[in-house]
């Protein structure tokens, strides 16, 4: 009990810890046009417009996780100043309150209960706190193998539900995760025919050994059928999540956020008609262009970055990895230092070679913990199956999917094994425990004990590498800005910028106030700007098809989105010079001289067109 009360307290200072490092960094982080977006849509349902007949952004159906902090933030201010300060308080909320929830199902295994809390806690908000498709998918995706867990060690009826309302929460971030669920049918279908499989396995074997000229004893068959089963322990305890009423209830869960999401659509003014008829809008999305980008690419993609992962040296990590499997004699102390030492020698150069690099890529914090922790799940002779079946699975088979479906390439993957980390955490305990007790118990050599004993500050090097890596190097390699200001109007009030983002953030500010000051409440503007949180602030109809441009707007999107939505042509139309490059802002009046008649007045940080009707 004392012990417990000791790991609690521990618990609450780490907590805490983390928590005040968040509160400090919420202010000072700076502001991505991604967070902004996220915010949009909830906003642009708040003022009538419907999902996907107004917004052709894929994910916009994460709207339905952000769509109440933002519907209560406007009912609190009556405005949209000082939002993003409040949704990154709600992320925080949540994201802390996951943090708990690690805690508290793995709480029996102590210190190591603590580590698994704040290695989630500190590496997955990647700089950017907002209620995003992302960030929920990663929260459900991790809430969903907890509740995994809770159907092994208990079969509750609540524990299934509730797995299939994460599951159905994880969908609604991640279409393409449905999947997901294809493939556990796929696997009941399976286990319900392993019988089967095993005899049809066993006859082939008998139908080859009888043409050798040999016959089976029963004996012998069922000395082979115990060998069979032999190669997957204790396969009964799985029966909870491979049966009828597994399936049942975790599709009652999943049904359970169908009908929220489906209300909710429709309440927002969504129809069937309109989701037909925006299907190919969707898919060819200036974010996506999933209709146009064949797989060939994504493939292409991959190869590349297996390439970085191994430092372009592609033999790198398959041979740690094959030499492991195939080495009978791996458990050996002398054989788990040599891969250890390998792992982080790989791991240091990568963590080195990311660093130095042009392009920092997001799974890299990720990656180098999971890498570790798999060769510490191989070298465990006990390996916690359990915890690698109901997390360290899934979330493998989501970070593929996420990867297939998401346009934030190796970060896709990146959050996913940041997730799979909670697991490897306790991977690397039972590796450490084990070493700790061949140390005792082995009547080798001295030098072998010396091995087991660097085994062990080799697991705790990579523990403190990681730590740090996320910490200083990435997730919080940002130091106050000097001479900050506080915005005090706007969507970002309440939040410290530099002077030179400050002073451009009021130049946006104003000429967006002259745009209300001169339009109509129901005046849609359109807003030629990455900065899209001017959406918020002019709380006008939103003339676009989305508020993210990955480069410009798309002409032919723009066409035929006004087609669909004639209602949505422009009266105002904002063009933002300092941040618009010469040729998007050209390209931006060709295409608006080609669709538009209109009127010019130059702003302080851009140009306005009236639209002549």
């Amino acid at each position: 009990m004392k012990k417990q009360k000791n790991t609690n307290l521990l618990f609450g200072i780490a907590l805490l810890s983390g928590l005040l490092i968040h509160i400090f960094f919420l202010f000072i982080i700076p502001y991505f046009h991604d967070e902004t977006h996220y915010a949009t849509v909830p906003f642009r349902i708040m003022n009538g417009d419907s999902l996907i007949q107004h917004e052709w952004h894929l994910t916009q159906f994460a709207s339905l996780f952000s769509y109440l902090p933002v519907r209560i933030w406007n009912f609190i201010k009556g405005s949209a100043d000082g939002m993003f300060i409040f949704l990154r308080c709600v992320y925080l909320l949540i994201h802390t309150t996951v943090a708990v929830a690690i805690y508290r199902c793995f709480k029996e295994y102590g210190k190591w209960a603590v580590l698994a809390s704040m290695m989630f806690y500190v590496q997955i908000t990647y700089r950017i706190q907002a209620i995003s498709y992302q960030s929920m998918f990663v929260v459900f995706l991790l809430l969903f193998t907890l509740c995994l867990l809770s159907i092994y060690k208990k079969q509750s009826v609540i524990s299934y539900v509730l797995a299939g309302i994460c599951f159905g929460c994880c969908c609604v971030c991640n279409p393409l995760f449905c999947l997901a669920f294809v493939i556990y049918l796929i696997g009941c279908a399976i286990w319900t025919k392993r019988q089967d499989i095993i005899e049809s396995i066993l006859n082939r074997k008998a139908s080859r050994t009888e043409k050798k000229g040999k016959k089976l004893t029963k004996r012998q068959k069922r000395e082979q059928k115990q060998q069979l089963f032999e190669n997957f322990p204790n396969i009964e305890e799985y029966t909870c999540f491979f049966n009828k009423e597994a399936i049942l209830r975790f599709s009652g869960g999943i049904l359970i956020i169908a009908v929220i999401a489906l209300v909710f659509f429709f309440s927002t003014g969504g129809t069937i008609d309109s989701v037909f008829n925006n299907i190919e809008n969707l898919l060819g999305s200036s974010e996506y262009d999933i209709a146009s980008n064949p797989g060939s690419s994504k493939l292409g993609q991959t190869f590349e970055y297996f390439s970085t992962a191994n430092l372009g040296m592609p033999w790198i990590l398959p041979i740690i990895f094959i030499a492991l499997l195939f080495d009978k004699k791996r458990r050996n102390n002398t054989h788990r230092f040599a891969y250890l030492t390998a792992t982080v020698i790989w791991s240091i150069l990568f963590i080195f070679a990311i660093l130095i690099s042009a392009e920092f890529k997001l799974f890299a914090i990720s990656l180098p913990f999971f890498v570790f922790s798999t060769i510490c799940y191989l070298l465990t002779e006990k390996k916690n199956k359990t915890l690698f079946y109901c997390m360290t699975m899934p979330c493998l088979i989501a970070a593929v999917i996420h990867y297939l479906a998401a346009d934030t390439h190796l970060a896709a993957i990146g959050v996913v094994l940041a997730v799979a980390n909670v697991a490897g955490v306790f991977y690397t305990m039972d590796l450490w425990k084990e070493t700790r007790i061949a140390k005792e118990n082995d009547s080798e050599t001295t030098d072998g004990k010396e091995k087991y004993g660097l085994s062990r500050k080799i697991i705790a090097v990579v523990f403190c590498l990681q730590m740090l890596f996320y910490g200083i190097f990435y997730m919080y390699a940002q130091v106050p800005i000097q001479d900050a200001t506080k915005a005090t109007t706007g969507p970002y009030s309440g939040l410290y910028m530099s002077k030179e983002q400050y002073e451009h953030y009021n130049k946006l500010i104003n000429d967006l106030d002259y745009i209300k000051s001169i339009s109509r409440k129901d005046d849609p503007v359109l807003l030629a700007t990455y900065e899209n949180w001017m959406y918020l602030h002019v709380d006008r109809p939103m003339a676009t098809y989305t508020t993210w441009y990955r480069g410009s707007l798309d002409v032919d999107l723009l066409k035929a989105y006004y087609k669909e939505n004639p209602e949505k042509r422009p009266k105002y139309i904002y063009i933002e010079s300092p941040n618009f490059n010469s040729q998007a802002i050209k390209y931006t009046m060709d295409l608006v001289d080609e669709m538009f008649d209109f009127t010019r007045q130059d702003l302080s940080s851009g140009v306005l067109l009236t639209v002549k009707r």
